[in-house]
């Protein structure tokens, strides 16, 4: 598909991307990515509530396990033309299981019935949103700019809360946030549904399915990490 085609297709077509061989495939290998992640999360989150070292590491060195975490995401995005399929693959599952290390606490604070609701609740936004952003005929790209400077804002405002300690607030944010990665969802699929148009190399389909899977990864564990500040219920 030429350049010109893909345009007017994003203009006036949205609605058949889903439709198109290719773009469902890439989709599909995209959520194959994804579901690695979340079983690798949900695997070493299990195993560390039951494993003393790493929950004294977990507790211990939370920040270098964060920081370590937002290094690989950066250097994935950076390196997307230099790093080759394995490599981006092996990032991609080590990072999965660090989110999987920072969620083993979050297991063992809230009761299982809170978190499997939660997990229900974020489940479903994230599904009906994904539905959405692959199916409207409106073109979500004009909103990227805007939900990157909505991000900033808020991660700048929950820096700040921490040292201010507003209940209130808080909870502001998280409505804030919720709605932002939902949106997200809906704009990230959209986006990945013509990306899997415009590439048609192999070895860049196959690095944008894990850089896709990644985004999608994030939107959805950002999800549910401000939808449990309103249902979790702490043991």
């Amino acid at each position: 598909m030429h350049e010109e085609e893909l345009i007017e297709l994003r203009k006036s077509e949205t609605e058949a991307l889903y439709k198109h061989p290719l773009a469902r495939a890439y989709l599909n290998k995209v959520y194959g990515w994804m579901s690695l992640t979340m079983l690798v999360t949900t695997v070493v989150a299990v195993y560390s509530t039951h494993n003393d070292t790493l929950n004294l590491f977990t507790s211990s060195h939370p920040l270098l396990i964060l920081f370590a975490g937002l290094g690989i995401v950066v250097a994935m995005s950076l390196g997307r033309h230099r790093l080759g399929v394995g490599t981006l693959t092996v990032l991609l599952v080590l990072f999965s299981a660090l989110e999987g290390l920072l969620f083993g606490p979050v297991l063992q604070f809230y009761t299982q019935e809170s978190l499997a609701l939660t997990f229900a609740c974020t489940a479903g936004t994230f599904g009906v949103t994904a539905i959405y952003g692959a199916c409207t005929k409106r073109n979500l790209s004009v909103m990227g700019r805007t939900l990157f400077m909505i991000l900033l804002g808020l991660i700048i405002c929950m820096i700040l809360n921490a040292f201010w300690g507003n209940g209130t607030f808080d909870m502001i944010l998280s409505a804030v946030g919720v709605v932002l990665f939902s949106l997200l969802t809906a704009y990230d699929t959209q986006m990945l549904l013509q990306e899997g148009l415009a590439l048609h190399e192999e070895e860049s389909r196959a690095k944008g399915a894990i850089l896709g899977a990644l985004s999608l990864y994030l939107d959805f564990i950002n999800l549910f990490l401000y939808l449990l500040r309103f249902l979790g219920d702490r043991r």
